[in-house]
């Protein structure tokens, strides 16, 4: 069993990403955490719920290639990432980002 922080490493807020945050017509609140790349969408979903008290209605992940970067004459890659998109089920919301 991973441990919440292994599966959830930290909220993804960006403009669109809080743009996005609530639906004006269906009052369905959607989130975006950074995850691990091994994380699984029911292991994401699980983790979600025991670690905010809510209630998941759906899970879409995606993976961020690294872009590469060049300093100077060196050439590196940066590292993937992955993205889980997190949509509550109607009546659910996470106090904690609450005016972000």
């Amino acid at each position: 069993m991973k441990e919440l922080h292994e599966i959830l490493k930290e909220p993804h807020i960006t403009e669109s990403s809080s743009k996005n945050m609530v639906n004006p017509r269906t009052g369905v609140h959607q989130y975006v955490f950074k995850v691990g790349l091994d994380a699984t969408k029911q292991e994401i979903k699980n983790a979600i719920e025991s670690r905010f008290g809510v209630k998941v209605d759906s899970v879409n992940t995606l993976i961020n290639r690294g872009k590469m970067k060049r300093v100077r004459m060196a050439v590196g890659k940066k590292s993937n990432w992955k993205k889980a998109y997190i949509t509550l089920k109607a009546g659910n919301k996470i106090a904690e980002f609450e005016g972000v």
